[in-house]
């Protein structure tokens, strides 16, 4: 998965009703883009359970790309990190500028 490192947490815990406890994982959101059937695309914010977020607090507000795993629930899908799985930096290659050519 690619997209912009927006956010990192934590998720709220608490107990259920059967007094089991939840939530505490480290969450981190990713604003992506979504291709559409008519070929258009449109961004959409990616919320996953980390299990190392050590390794994504240096790369906020950076183009990540990260190894998702993905689980289909009728027609909701879940992604989620698989782990072991490290981000890298998108990077722009950097052009020469002499091996540019103009047109207009």
């Amino acid at each position: 998965m690619n997209g912009q490192l927006l956010n990192i947490y934590v998720s709220p815990k608490g107990q259920n009703k059967a007094g089991e406890d939840y939530g505490g994982q480290d969450k981190i959101q990713l604003l992506g883009d979504v291709s559409l059937p008519n070929g258009e695309t449109r961004k959409d914010m990616f919320t996953l359970t980390a299990h190392n977020v050590s390794d994504f607090k240096q790369h906020i507000g950076k183009e990540i790309t990260i190894p998702v795993g993905a689980i289909a629930n009728g027609k909701v899908v879940t992604f989620f990190i698989p782990k072991g799985s490290v981000p890298t930096v998108k990077t722009v290659p950097i052009q020469n500028p002499s091996n540019r050519s103009a047109s207009l």
